[in-house]
C-alpha cells in the first residue's frame, strides 16, 4: 500500500470515528442535525467526488465519495429525529442549492465546476448555522474539529497535487474548522460548557 492510499484509508477510518461518535450523540439526543443540511452536503461533496476524479485526485476522491455516502445517511436519520424547525429561509438555502446542483453539468471544466459546488457548499450550512446560533448545544464541536483533520489528510493522498485539487479539501477543512470555531464561540455566549451537548434539551430552555 503506498502512502497515498494510506492517507486516504485513514481519512475514511477518522471519518467512521467521526461519524461514530457524531450518531452516538444523536442516539442520546444530545444532538439534532439539520437534514437540510446533511441532504446538501451529501449532494454537493457527491458532485464535488466527481470533479475530484476528473482532476486526478487519487485515493482522495475515493475517500470524499465515502463522506458524501455517510452524509446521506444522516440526512435521513436527521428527517426522523433531527431538527424540525424549518424556516423559509432554510427553504431558500435548500432551493437555491437544490437549483444550483445541476449548473455543474453544463460546464466542461472541472475546475469552474469546483468552485459553483463550493459556493452551493457554503450556502448549505445555513440552516445548521442558523439552527446552532440559538441552540448551540446541539452541535458538538469536536465533531466539526475531526471533519476538519479528515480532510487535512485528505491532502496527502493525492498523488499529483496541485492548487486545482487541493482547493476543494482545503475549502471544506476550512469550512468545518470554522464551524466548530463558531460553536465554541456561542456556545461561550449562551453559558454552555463544551461537554454538557444536552442541557438544553434537559432543562427544556425554551428558543427564541
Amino acid at each position: 500500500m503506498d502512502q497515498y492510499y494510506f492517507f486516504a484509508a485513514a481519512v475514511v477510518a477518522l471519518a467512521t470515528f467521526r461519524y461514530a461518535t457524531y450518531f452516538y450523540t444523536i442516539y442520546k439526543g444530545e444532538t439534532k442535525p439539520h437534514a437540510f443540511t446533511w441532504l446538501l452536503w451529501g449532494a454537493v461533496t457527491g458532485v464535488g467526488t466527481i470533479a475530484q476524479f476528473e482532476l486526478n485526485a487519487g485515493p482522495a476522491a475515493y475517500a470524499l465519495a465515502f463522506v458524501s455516502i455517510t452524509c446521506f445517511l444522516i440526512a435521513v436519520l436527521a428527517f426522523f429525529i433531527g431538527e424540525k424547525d424549518y424556516t423559509k429561509t432554510d427553504w431558500a438555502a435548500l432551493i437555491i442549492c437544490a437549483l444550483a446542483i445541476p449548473v455543474w453539468q453544463i460546464t466542461q471544466n472541472a475546475l469552474v465546476a469546483l468552485a459553483i459546488i463550493m459556493t452551493i457548499d457554503f450556502l448549505s450550512y445555513w440552516p445548521t448555522i442558523r439552527k446552532s446560533y440559538y441552540k448551540p448545544d446541539t452541535e458538538p464541536p469536536i465533531s466539526s474539529f475531526f471533519a476538519g483533520l479528515r480532510y487535512f489528510l485528505m491532502l496527502f493522498a493525492i498523488p499529483d497535487p496541485t492548487w486545482e485539487n487541493m482547493m476543494y479539501p482545503v475549502f471544506l477543512m476550512l469550512a468545518d474548522w470554522g464551524f466548530a470555531v463558531y460553536i465554541i464561540i456561542r456556545r461561550a455566549q449562551m453559558g454552555f460548557p463544551l461537554h454538557e451537548y444536552s442541557k438544553r434539551l434537559k432543562d427544556n430552555i425554551p428558543i427564541k
